[in-house]
């Protein structure tokens, strides 16, 4: 675990360039994360729900399943986490509570929004805001009331879907003021709404972009979207995506089939999945404790 996990974030965040994160799920998403070269790991509000309980993103998770997931993470992490924590999980005194855990689970930056909960996935119909104040008040409490001083929080906003792109942009400005370390205004629907939030807010705050597989945001590259003045972007679905759309053709192939030597192309020896969890450091470190051990 990080010993200042808020401190390292800021550190990368004033590094020049953008900062990409995939939507981490559970252990094996955690470290081919890492050993891919990321910089920082994003636990997906999404990939909880459909790990942890296997439901849909549509508010089922609670605070303890995505406490336990960040601690069980983070342990062994040796990049910045930051956390989607959907509403926070109840009124501005859950709040609190949703930061002071997380914080003691390891977490950089923890992620609210302002959808009614029970909240849903920000690229689906059918979502409703919060009044802005209600919000505020979240973020406010949030912002004062954090164990660490390093500790990031992020404001999102849903109000793009529910009312248009000026409200959002509105919010955008009382949850900053409110003291957000991080604006993320969730699902513009063109470029040109794009570039008008990093026009607005690129220049004040680390603003974060979302790239949904088939959401409603245009198709922009990292590289893209930095010219457009945001600081970091998070893939949030395509590690448990893949893994849903992966794990069924090969699963097909081994019912059909009746065996599975040969289901994962190139890959032989399922020992190799030890060795991509950190085996060998495990073996030297058990080398140093064995009897008769100095």
């Amino acid at each position: 675990m990080l010993k200042n996990p808020g401190k390292e974030l800021r550190k990368l965040l004033n590094e020049p360039g953008i900062v990409t994160a995939p939507g981490i799920y559970d252990g094996i998403s955690a470290r081919v994360t890492e050993q891919a070269g990321f910089k920082l790991g994003y636990l997906s509000g999404a990939g909880v729900a459909v790990s942890r309980i296997g439901e849909p993103d549509i508010g089922l998770t609670t605070m303890t399943d995505v406490v336990d997931l960040a601690r069980a993470l983070t342990v062994k992490a040796n990049i910045p986490y930051m956390c989607d924590a959907d509403t926070g999980y109840g009124n501005a005194l859950n709040v609190i509570r949703t930061v002071h855990e997380l914080e003691a689970a390891g977490i950089a930056c923890i992620q609210f929004e302002d959808q009614v909960a029970p909240k849903r996935c920000g690229h689906l119909a059918g979502k409703s805001c919060v009044p802005a104040e209600e919000f505020v008040q979240k973020i406010r409490a949030a912002s004062r009331e954090k164990l660490y001083e390093d500790t990031m929080i992020m404001a999102r906003t849903d109000a793009r879907a529910v009312y248009n792109l000026e409200e959002a942009i509105e919010r955008g400005k009382m949850y900053m003021e409110a003291g957000a370390d991080i604006l993320f205004i969730e699902a513009p629907q063109t470029i040109d709404e794009v570039e008008k939030i990093g026009k607005i807010f690129g220049h004040q705050i680390p603003l974060l972009a979302n790239q949904v597989i088939g959401g409603r945001t245009p198709r922009l590259t990292a590289k893209e979207l930095e010219q457009l003045g945001y600081k970091i972007l998070i893939f949030p679905d395509v590690l448990p995506f893949a893994a849903s759309v992966l794990l069924r053709r090969i699963l097909d192939k081994v019912l059909a089939e009746g065996c599975s030597w040969d289901a994962i192309p190139d890959a032989p020896d399922s020992r190799e999945l030890f060795n991509t969890m950190g085996m060998q450091a495990w073996r030297e470190i058990e080398q140093l404790y064995k009897e008769g051990s100095r």
